[in-house]
């Protein structure tokens, strides 16, 4: 196995061997061409999740919009993507206060005010309706596995959460498909794998330029969604019009892009354990177990990125000051200091705390809708079919910080 790279096309077909060596090797690793370092094992990516003193979001996921610590990932980063279509320039979105590039206090005061859709009486306010759309999607999934071209990914995984984060914002059911490609766009000029084109940047400003336009317009005419809640002023916590921008967007693309990756990434698992399908049928108070067990074994976020704001020593290595790292949740989710038997998929494994959403103050804020997404999917599939089973050549999407499907063409036997 040749050195680790986490822009590899080996790596991202196929990570799990190299985190495994990576963990027994080089715990704490260092990607010379990137000058960066990468963190594999279970306690020390915890660690560091929870220490953002010491490891910094606001560098580090900086990285992403091409500004954090100069040197090489920098560079790669500001090569990829141009600013939204040059709407803003580099300095002027690392200067921004994001909640996913962001550190205490900024990042306490902008989690609070994203809370204000996403409380638990909100999320669970919406599992009647979440299942009326899925069940209509599995619908046209049945129907169109009668000629064959049935596409979990098309019919089911990407259209769920994008209708359902697109109903929270408050978004025309008209502009869905725009805000399809726009996540598409954006997630390949940061995933720091696909090459972005000229529409990749287009089309980013015009997600920049739509937001833009939806929050202004909000501020004069509130309304009952997610957008209105967050720019209704609240005197000192009010947050201004780019901040609430760039929400939406992070909303947008965490609020499809996990749950996709998750309801597909389930179905790769439980394709080759026809069992667990046939127990899940007898008993559906399993899927909430199958989702937790889906996102440790093969995690929609493969890791994200910190910057050390001074020297840190762990297990006997020094990474310097002002150093990007990579922190790897899904090598920790396979650590057998962790989990016993990491590699096999069980459901029934007692819980213990895996890193499917992070950890620490950077927890993923859709965590709870996600997982109920994904229960819901699993449990009306399970409803409408006898058996769904895959055929053709599934395709992984090209991206070191994501692992999912760009198809999953499938067959279904509807329940008689």
């Amino acid at each position: 196995m040749h050195t680790y790279d986490p822009f590899d096309p080996a790596v991202i077909n196929d990570p799990y061997p190299f985190y495994a060596r990576l963990r027994e090797e080089t715990p704490v690793a260092r990607v010379e061409r990137l000058d960066l370092w990468v963190l594999s094992r279970h306690a020390d990516v915890v660690a560091a999740l929870r220490d953002p003193a010491t490891f910094s979001s606001a560098s580090g996921m900086g990285l992403l919009l091409g500004g954090g610590p100069p040197g090489p990932m920098r560079d790669l980063m500001r090569s990829r993507q141009t600013g939204f279509g040059g709407m803003i320039g580099f300095d002027d979105l690392s200067s921004l206060r994001l909640l996913i590039a962001s550190d205490p206090p900024d990042h306490t005061r902008l989690r609070r005010l994203a809370n204000r859709g996403f409380t638990p009486r909100d999320i669970q306010q919406l599992e009647p309706r979440i299942r009326k759309i899925c069940e209509s999607m599995v619908d046209d999934l049945l129907v169109a596995s009668v000629d064959g071209s049935a596409d979990l990914v098309k019919h089911l995984a990407t259209p769920l959460p994008v209708v359902v984060i697109a109903e929270m914002l408050g978004i025309p059911s008209e502009r869905r498909n725009d805000f399809k490609r726009w996540s598409d766009a954006t997630v390949g000029a940061l995933s720091a794998s696909m090459q972005p084109s000229d529409d990749a940047a287009t089309a980013m400003a015009e997600m920049f330029m739509f937001f833009t336009e939806i929050v202004e317009e909000r501020r004069s005419n509130p309304r009952a969604d997610l957008i209105s809640r967050l720019v209704a002023n609240d005197g000192a916590e009010e947050l201004d019009a780019t901040e609430v921008v760039f929400l939406c967007i992070l909303l947008l693309i965490a609020g499809n892009e996990t749950t996709t990756n998750l309801i597909c990434n389930g179905a790769a698992a439980l394709f080759p354990r026809p069992h667990l399908c046939d127990r899940l049928r007898d008993d559906p108070s399993l899927a909430p177990c199958i989702v937790e067990e889906v996102l440790r074994y093969d995690a929609p976020v493969q890791g994200l990125f910190r910057s050390t704001t001074r020297a840190v020593e762990i297990g006997g290595t020094t990474i310097p000051a002002h150093a990007p790292v990579m922190v790897l949740f899904a090598s920790a989710n396979r650590d057998e200091r962790q989990f016993s038997a990491p590699d096999e998929f069980d459901p029934e494994r007692p819980r213990k705390e895996h890193l499917g959403f992070g950890a620490g103050i950077h927890l993923c804020l859709g965590a709870p809708l996600a997982r109920m997404e994904a229960r819901i999917a699993c449990e009306v599939l399970l409803e409408r079919t006898q058996r769904m089973r895959p055929v053709g050549t599934a395709k992984r999407i090209d991206s070191a910080l994501l692992r999912g499907f760009s198809t999953m063409p499938v067959a279904l036997e509807p329940v008689r």
